[in-house]
């Protein structure tokens, strides 16, 4: 075979690949928009909701933490849920000791903030705006209106799932032993001296990492205190106390994880988001559902994307481990263009930032090339199943984000398996100011 001959052969070959990348491209395309469903109000998701009835858990993404229409619409789907199916609580990827005072305010309890406003200034941690928003005061407000004339059994919740705020759930704890056995509040303070001695998590680690000594011990005798407290009860001041002490234990670990070259932080703060949902189905008992909130990454399985190589877990994977598949409900969020809120660095001062258009090949861009401004898809279709058996790049955007070096927020995912629904809006915008 001469040269030539091979070369002919070969340009055929890489035409007949292009053709066939083009034909199941457009294939792709032509089936999105046949399974769109275009939405304007609230009303519009009745396909979706029909769906969702018996499930333990709803777990609602979003693809960034700075986008208006990302909480815009998991409120109005959570407000349904909780109003016509009977859904218990919200829990977010916030701190938990901050939104426990939020929560006494949305169930009216009789030590609650006086209004609204008083409850989210204990939303103090960086970054504000990710819950400190007017889209996240909106539904506080409704919950509380909502909450009004029930029953406190009755009354519907608002937790946060994070594990970050250490400082301040070693504090709620040291307080609940002062209202109830203050010696213990002595030893519960001592003991968790071990870790608040240090002024930041790098001296810890830095500790750590030169002697081989951890708190993990002095963590543990506290939440073993709590438990033994002759005023350990079934009250949901007992169970606040006891969490707080289980965040303590789980957030030195996901520090401590960090000097490991693996997953060990990544899934310990994953465990503990899975944990926290699970506690606050037993906690409201027999036949309680919950919706959760947190980023695409955490509520889409894992199992779907490249995490799982890494070893990587989240509560998308562990809830449908654990409860069943048929028990949890994921519903993904994503966007094409637009601006968002985030930070150039941890810690880093809030910015408005660009988004770039998704690249070519992405499942933004698919979605965008149906030519639909916003709409949600149904992918329990066996006909979208088919034609996304693939795995296709999918953005993520992360409290900290540089549009300038957008290679790395691309996560390969098999959609379907990731998610059973997906909503999709063209162009997005930031979150408002709390007023």
């Amino acid at each position: 075979m001469t040269k030539s001959t091979l070369a002919f052969i070969l340009s055929l070959s890489v035409f007949f690949l292009i053709d066939a990348d083009k034909s199941q491209a457009q294939t792709l395309v032509e089936t999105l928009k046949e399974k769109a469903i275009a939405f304007d109000s609230p009303g519009d998701f009745d396909r979706m909701l029909d769906q969702i009835e018996d499930q333990k858990l709803v777990l609602m993404g979003e693809a960034s933490h700075g986008t208006s229409e990302f909480y815009v619409w998991r409120a109005e789907l959570s407000k349904r849920l909780i109003a016509e199916k009977g859904y218990n609580f919200i829990a977010v990827e916030g701190d938990w000791p901050a939104l426990s005072r939020i929560n006494k305010y949305v169930k009216h309890k009789p030590d609650a903030p006086e209004s609204a406003e008083v409850a989210m200034d204990y939303i103090d941690r960086w970054p504000l705006w990710m819950w400190r928003n007017q889209e996240v005061k909106d539904l506080i407000v409704w919950l509380h209106d909502y909450n009004r004339d029930l029953s406190p059994e009755e009354r519907v919740g608002f937790y946060g799932i994070d594990l970050y705020a250490k400082q301040a759930a070693m504090n709620d704890v040291v307080r609940f032993f002062e209202e109830t056995d203050p010696e213990s509040a002595s030893r519960a303070e001592r003991a968790y001296g071990c870790l608040s001695r240090f002024s930041d998590i790098g001296e810890y680690l830095q500790m750590v990492a030169r002697t081989g000594d951890d708190c993990s011990t002095e963590m543990e005798e506290v939440l073993a205190m709590v438990r033994n407290s002759a005023a350990f009860d079934d009250s949901w001041q007992s169970f606040n106390a006891e969490h707080n002490a289980k965040l303590v234990i789980n957030a030195e670990e996901h520090y401590r994880g960090n000097l490991r070259r693996d997953a060990s932080s990544w899934n310990a703060r994953a465990s503990h988001f899975y944990l926290t949902a699970k506690r606050l189905l037993d906690f409201y008992g027999d036949n309680s559902k919950g919706i959760v909130w947190a980023h695409n990454t955490h509520i889409g399985d894992a199992r779907a994307t490249d995490m799982a190589r890494q070893g990587a877990h989240n509560i998308g994977q562990l809830a449908r481990e654990d409860l069943g598949i048929e028990s949890v409900y994921a519903i993904g969020f994503g966007t094409y263009t637009g601006q968002v809120l985030a930070a150039l660095q941890w810690e880093g001062r809030m910015e408005t930032m660009n988004i770039p258009n998704a690249r070519s090949g992405s499942w933004e861009a698919a979605l965008e090339s149906t030519g639909i401004d916003q709409f949600y898809l149904l992918l329990h279709d066996e006909n979208l199943r088919n034609v996304l058996q693939s795995s296709i790049p999918h953005r993520a955007i992360g409290v900290t984000y540089n549009p300038e070096q957008e290679a790395g927020n691309y996560v390969n995912t098999d959609v379907p398996k990731r998610y059973d629904a997906f909503i999709f809006f063209r162009e997005t915008g930031v979150l408002k100011a709390f007023d």
